[in-house]
């Protein structure tokens, strides 16, 4: 655990310490232990690797209060600065952490060496069934104290159609799954996020980057290849066929040698 001005933070830290530094940042939901795998094989390639908990979310304190881009930018902005203050590091990160990754590099592309996006969040998130009433006020709030461990558990059939995947991510997640701060930390960020507009925002990023994607996301759905060209003009693209929302899971070794192909290329 680390302590920054935006709030406690649960980290990870793996690999030489002399290493270029590769940050993991997850998405709106689940831990830092969604990395697991993709992480160890870059700190076993030679690189530092450094995972954490959004606030809200796993073992990172849950502040009441808004959670926005502001938010989500200082929380990475402070954490680079406590572990990788000199040297700008690779950026790899997953559908809504994609936001907040994007959001740091645009801002301060020195502190940004290169941008993974897996199945990034800013197109059109679809919501299940009932959800768009999260976004009212008082009612959102009481449905999401009386269902929100049941719809967070649910959704986790959409991340995958290999039925093992979803297993074992039911067994990590759900003893997180029933936590308030959880709750209130996604209710505010589904309302206070631009996880349906963000294409202009990526469009801004200047640093090296590259996308990637599974043709079978029920997550965040594969858009119109125009639409991610505009969003990422300069960005390599790799659509997976048959994969569904985390690539890390069920291709490790083909999303591994993409990373590393991306942060070893600009390491060299």
């Amino acid at each position: 655990m680390i302590e920054l001005p935006s709030g406690s933070v649960h980290y990870l830290v793996d690999g030489p310490g002399g290493g270029q530094t590769v940050v993991f940042v997850p998405g709106a939901t689940l831990p830092l232990f969604v990395w697991d795998g993709l992480a160890e094989t870059a700190a076993a390639a030679g690189f530092r690797t450094v995972r954490y908990d959004l606030l809200g979310r796993g073992d990172s304190s849950a502040p009441n209060v808004r959670y926005d881009e502001d938010l989500h930018r200082r929380q990475l902005t402070e954490l680079l600065n406590a572990v990788a203050p000199d040297a700008p590091v690779h950026l790899v990160s997953l559908a809504f952490g994609c936001l907040v990754a994007a959001d740091v590099a645009r801002r301060s592309p020195e502190r940004v060496a290169s941008l993974t996006c897996i199945a990034p969040d800013g197109f059109g998130v679809p919501l299940p069934r009932g959800t768009s009433l999260l976004r009212m006020p008082v009612v959102g709030d009481a449905l999401v104290r009386l269902v929100g461990a049941r719809i967070l558990l649910r959704r986790l059939g959409d991340y995958s159609a290999d039925p093992h995947v979803v297993a074992a991510l039911r067994q990590r997640f759900e003893p997180y799954a029933h936590s308030a701060g959880l709750h209130r930390a996604v209710l505010s960020s589904i309302r206070h996020m631009p996880i349906h507009n963000a294409v202009e925002s990526y469009a801004r990023v200047a640093v090296p980057t590259q996308v990637l994607w599974g043709s079978d996301d029920r997550v965040t759905p594969l858009p119109a290849r125009e639409r991610i060209a505009a969003a990422f003009p300069d960005a390599q693209v790799a659509i997976l066929d048959g994969v569904g929302h985390l690539p890390q899971y069920e291709r490790p070794d083909e999303v591994a040698a993409a990373v590393l192909g991306l942060v070893g290329g600009i390491r060299a």
